[in-house]
């Protein structure tokens, strides 16, 4: 199976799962919008999860240096994918709501936010693939990952105020992102430790 197929094959099984079990649920219960908001909630947590996957990927293997740490570092980029996959699925459930519940106002702002972060999601996605990656070159495409990341870690589990540092709901975001950075830093002290030991040698 070729890189590009497997991409595809990923990205639709996570999103077709995603959905499919969020239009499966609410057509046992009803599609009233507490219902909705479910439903999204979870597939923005399986979105989240993935996430952490993709963060963690590099660290565990210079921390670690496991044969499952290393296989997860190769298929690092096919967790992204499923990250898009999920974050399509959420999406979907976003327009839904809006069409499915005639009260529901349009914030012009959220609605500028939420496309740029989606335009940031399918540009990750594309660039995933071997052509495009090419085509904007090793260095750019290293950018536009890192700062993609960083800009994803933000909107996950930077508080929106002072009262989520409270909220039970926040902090089930926000602390295990707190960890995965951790990790992170440990591994870049780590890191960091090795090269300096290398140079003295």
């Amino acid at each position: 199976m070729s890189s590009a197929t497997r991409n595809w094959t990923t990205f639709f099984i996570i999103a077709l799962l995603s959905a499919g079990s969020a239009a499966a649920w609410l057509s046992i219960v009803s599609p009233v919008d507490d219902n909705i908001l479910v439903t999204l909630r979870q597939s923005a947590q399986l979105a989240y999860v993935i996430l952490l996957v993709v963060l963690l990927a590099r660290p565990l293997q210079s921390l670690l240096r496991k044969p499952w740490t290393a296989k997860l570092l190769r298929n690092r980029r096919l967790v992204g994918v499923a990250f898009a996959g999920a974050m399509t699925a959420h999406l979907a459930l976003i327009i839904f709501r809006y069409r499915t519940v005639a009260e529901l106002s349009f914030d012009l702002t959220g609605a500028w936010l939420g496309a740029s972060a989606y335009a940031l999601i399918y540009l990750l996605f594309l660039t995933s693939f071997n052509g495009p990656a090419k085509v904007i070159g090793p260095k750019a495409w290293k950018v536009l990952h890192r700062l993609g990341l960083l800009i994803f870690v933000v909107i996950f589990a930077a508080p929106q105020s002072l009262d989520d540092l409270s909220d039970i709901n926040y902090l089930k975001f926000g602390i295990p992102m707190l960890v995965v950075l951790l990790i992170r830093l440990a591994a870049w002290r780590q890191s960091s430790l090795r090269d300096k030991q290398r140079s003295a040698a």
